[in-house]
């Protein structure tokens, strides 16, 4: 392509130069090939600027999760530093019979019960902390199955979903994310405040797989279910909104 436009331009220059002497001819097509090579470069430079800009807005996107995540973990751990229950754990979103009955128990067993949850939520971030990832896996599992229905079981399947993740085991943190996220869908859990995060290492893991159509997917489905969630302004980014 750029043989034959410099053939097409010389043949112009040509015609319209009638009787330029050689050296004449020489000089003027080095400076246009010398013109050519720039704008080649400039334009290989712009590029080169716009995969550096993309690569920064992914790094800035993993940052703010990575700082949500130490934000979560400084909660809990102040959580557990705080006497007895003047630190109350949030509120569900939305109350089922069977969640009002609960909350209609007998007072005494109810401090015991959330300290008892609290406390094995907590063991098992700690695990994570300490990069012993295949025990907290385990711990994360059987918070699960022993709470599926308090306010940190959503904060359990994220992180078992990062645990996956940090184990290498991809196919594992997706379908513990979307379980998370179709649980949340269906009213099935007490608190549902990790789903727009689930929602953005899912879209974050189908970048890293090359399948943009279905990280777009994702990221929009933040934008719709959650448009005032901290992930929210990040999938407007990545999607230029």
């Amino acid at each position: 392509m750029k043989k034959e436009f410099f053939t097409l331009l010389t043949l112009t220059l040509l015609a319209s130069c009638g009787g330029i002497t050689k050296e004449e001819f020489e000089k003027r097509t080095s400076t246009l090939e010398n013109r050519i090579a720039q704008l080649e470069e400039r334009q290989r430079i712009l590029e080169e600027r716009n995969i550096k800009t993309e690569a920064r807005l992914d790094n800035l996107s993993e940052s703010i999760a990575s700082l949500r995540l130490d934000v979560e973990r400084l909660k809990v751990s102040r959580a557990s530093q705080t006497p007895q229950t003047s630190t109350r754990l949030p509120e569900p979103k939305t109350e089922s019979p069977t969640i009002q009955m609960e909350a209609q128990a007998p007072q005494p067993p109810t401090p015991q019960t959330t300290e008892e949850f609290q406390k094995e939520y907590e063991e098992a971030l700690n695990l994570y902390n300490l990069r012993q990832l295949n025990q907290a896996k385990d711990k994360f599992i059987e918070f699960i199955k022993k709470h599926p229905k308090t306010p940190l079981t959503d904060n359990a399947y994220l992180w078992l979903g990062v645990t996956y993740r940090d184990l290498g085991e991809l196919n594992k943190a997706e379908a513990v994310w979307l379980t998370l996220v179709e649980r949340c869908q269906k009213n099935q859990m007490v608190d549902c405040n990790k789903a727009p995060s689930a929602l953005l290492q899912l879209a974050r893991l189908y970048e890293q797989r090359g399948d943009s159509q279905k990280a777009k997917e994702f990221y929009e489905a933040i934008l719709r279910d959650y448009p005032l969630s901290e992930e929210a302004s990040i999938a407007k980014t990545k999607l230029g909104r």
